[in-house]
Order: structure tokens, then C-alpha cells, then sequence
């Protein structure tokens, strides 16, 4: 059975208006109290007031199918693609009523958009969302170091590389993000949380994937000036992820994944992959990230990674099951590891590993009894036996 993308009630809207409803039900409720000897001549007026009623009703039950098909913007009707400031604060309206206002050189990009859930990337800059509150898609914005879960509210993410700001305005929004403790946190209005400001040190050099037999001796003299990066890369940098994917093609990516000698350039294959809306691309340069043996902790993430992909993206348990197992014994941050234990155990659910999801789900409630995902993994423990 597939899974409900979120709470029940956030995908059922009631029609009917609430203030029309209490006054229907107040004079209904009124006629209990008229004197038995009136009762007869309002009779009329009750018979008429009751078609009315059934009238109202039934326009209500053939009133317009609840808004469907990708988000459009409202000028000219056409689905949402990309966005991007050419005013200090450019103004993009949609036509479900939400609003998208993006600062000058910053972009916004649709990964997905369906008539039940919007995934964005957004590169650096400023960008403010006004999400319909109520409407039937469920939002998704991917500013790299920090991700926005929301279903209606206002807020603003300003990125600057790996420095990343939330600021809510209405609402109520989930972050996640490695950087954050317990990789997760809900914001309401008039909070905010930021990543990436601590001051930054010299940046060590790439960590190869590959360790080189031997190094020649660095020359002396003037050194050759650096090769120009790609345009696909000089784009994923900024976050305009569909347009590096354009700029580099597919069979572009998968030979540069098989190619590439550090662990940025994979890094950016995949999040080039994963987020132009490709994400069977994005496996194998996190494959060659997961099972390098080089001493870099982001194999333990890119292994969790792919666990994410192959459950969520590819409909692949077996897979997810063999690279959240990886990801543990490789080791992730201590706040990622309650969430990812608990994606294992779903995985084995999904897998139909009945034997290895009862001993997974043990071993997470043994560690956080009262995790965030403690109530899931007992009802998925209770459902089998």
C-alpha cells in the first residue's frame, strides 16, 4: 500500500464554509423552541428554508474538484520551472494563491511539482515563500545545509553557500539539516535558525578517492593558473541545479562519475543528479562516496544518502536496507543516528525482512526509547506479531 505523503488532515479540506454552517445550525436549532400554536405557520417558510438548504448542499457537492496538476504562475498560466530576482524583491505569483518574492541573482528551481507535493531548490540569496495555508500540496525547499518542510505559512531563506538562515513569519515549518542538533527542529512564528556561521578555516585540500601510489615533488617556480571549472559546475555551485544537469547531460554525468578523483566533484554530481529531479544518476557517484577507504566522515552521509534515495525515490528497500546498515557501521553523526536506525527498520518492513525489522526495531527502542520515531517503529513492531 502506498503511504500517505503526510497527516490525513492536511490532504482533506471541508468544502463547506464554517460560518454559513454554525448559521444554518443556529436557526435549526432555534425552531426547537417556537410555541406549538406558531409552529404551524412557519411551516411554509420551513418547507422553503429546507430547499434552500438541500440547494446550498448540492452545489456544494458539485462545486470543482479540489485544485490539481503541477503549480502555475498566474501570469501567463505556465508551470512552475524556475524562478529568479531580476528586482531587488521580484514578485512571482502562482495561481493557487501562494506567492514566491526572490531577491536579485538568487534562483529558484522546481525539482517536483505535482498536485500533492512541490519540491524547490534554492541557490544563494534571498528568497520568500507565502505558502496557501490549507492548499493541497505539500512544500518542500532545499537550501543544501538546511531543508523546509511546510504546508502553509510565510518564511524566508537566506543561503550563502553553506551558511543557511530560516526566518518564519506565519506558521509553522519543519527544518532538517546535519547541522542541527537531533537533525531536526520545528520554527514558529517569529523564529529562526542559521547554520554555517562559525568562522571558517583554511580549507584543507580535496580528500582523494583513490589514493595515489606515490606524489611527485610539488615544482618550484610559478605555479600554472587553475583550469577553468565546468559550466555545469560553476552553475551546481550556485544551486541551479536543472540547469547544470542541462549543461552537462546524462551521459555527461555518468562519465564524469566514473571519472571524477575528489570527493567535492562526486558531491556535486550527485546533488546535481538528486536535484534536477534525476536520482538513478545520483547513485553512483554516491556509491563511489560510501565505499571509499579514505578517512572522510561523509562516506557514513553519503551512505545514509543513498539508504534515503533507494527507500524514498527509487522503491528499492533491499538497497535501502544495504546502505542504511552501511551507513551505520560506518558511523553518522550521534544526530543522525536515531533517525537513521529507524529508516532501517522501515526498510526491512518494506523488504518483508520480518526477522531482521523485529531485531532492527529492538535495538532502536533499547537506544531511544523515547525517540521522535519511537511511536512509528512499535507500530510497525506491533503490526507483525
Amino acid at each position: 500500500m502506498t503511504e500517505l505523503r503526510g497527516p490525513l488532515r492536511d490532504l482533506l479540506s471541508d468544502p463547506i464554509e464554517h460560518e454559513k454552517l454554525e448559521g444554518i445550525r443556529r436557526r435549526m436549532h432555534a425552531t426547537r423552541w417556537l410555541p406549538r400554536e406558531r409552529a404551524w405557520r412557519i411551516a411554509p417558510a420551513l418547507a422553503a428554508a429546507a430547499v434552500v438548504v438541500v440547494g446550498v448542499v448540492s452545489w456544494w457537492s458539485v462545486a470543482p474538484a479540489p485544485d490539481s496538476g503541477p503549480l502555475r504562475l498566474a501570469r501567463d498560466g505556465s508551470p512552475l520551472r524556475s524562478v529568479h530576482g531580476g528586482a531587488e524583491l521580484e514578485e512571482h505569483a502562482l495561481h493557487d494563491g501562494s506567492v514566491l518574492f526572490v531577491a536579485r541573482d538568487t534562483r529558484v528551481e522546481a525539482i517536483e511539482n505535482g498536485d500533492a507535493r512541490v519540491v524547490l531548490a534554492q541557490g544563494d540569496g534571498r528568497a520568500e515563500y507565502h505558502v496557501r495555508p490549507g492548499g493541497p500540496r505539500r512544500w518542500t525547499v532545499d537550501a543544501g545545509a538546511l531543508v523546509v518542510d511546510v504546508v502553509g505559512t510565510r518564511f524566508a531563506i537566506v543561503r550563502d553557500g553553506a551558511r543557511v538562515r530560516v526566518e518564519v513569519r506565519e506558521g509553522r515549518v519543519r527544518v532538517r539539516g546535519v547541522g542541527l542538533a537531533g537533525g531536526l527542529r520545528t520554527l514558529g512564528a517569529g523564529e529562526h535558525v542559521e547554520v554555517g556561521t562559525e568562522e571558517p578555516s583554511p580549507e584543507p585540500p580535496p580528500v582523494p578517492v583513490e589514493a595515489a601510489a606515490s606524489a611527485p615533488a610539488e615544482p618550484t617556480g610559478p605555479r600554472a593558473a587553475p583550469a577553468p571549472r565546468p559550466r555545469w559546475r560553476e552553475l551546481a555551485d550556485r544551486g541551479a541545479y536543472t540547469e547544470a544537469f542541462a549543461a552537462i547531460g546524462e551521459r555527461g554525468l555518468r562519465d564524469a562519475s566514473r571519472r571524477a578523483h575528489t570527493v567535492d566533484e562526486l558531491w556535486a554530481l550527485a546533488d546535481t543528479a538528486r536535484l534536477s529531479g534525476h536520482p538513478a544518476l545520483a547513485v553512483e557517484p554516491l556509491t563511489r562516496l560510501a565505499e571509499h577507504d579514505a578517512p572522510d566522515a561523509r562516506a557514513g552521509i553519503a551512505a545514509l544518502t543513498l539508504g534515503r534515495l533507494s527507500l524514498d525515490a527509487l522503491d528499492a528497500p533491499g538497497e535501502a536496507v544495504r546502505w542504511l546498515e552501511r551507513a551505520v557501521a560506518l558511523g553518522v553523526p550521534e544526530r543522525l543516528r536515531e533517525p537513521t536506525l529507524a529508516r532501517l527498520v522501515e526498510a526491512h518492513r518494506r523488504a518483508g525482512n520480518g526477522t531482521q525489522m523485529a531485531s532492527t526495531g529492538a535495538r532502536y527502542l533499547e537506544s531511544y526509547p523515547d525517540g521522535r520515531n519511537a511511536a512509528r517503529v512499535r507500530a510497525w513492531l506491533e503490526s507483525v506479531r
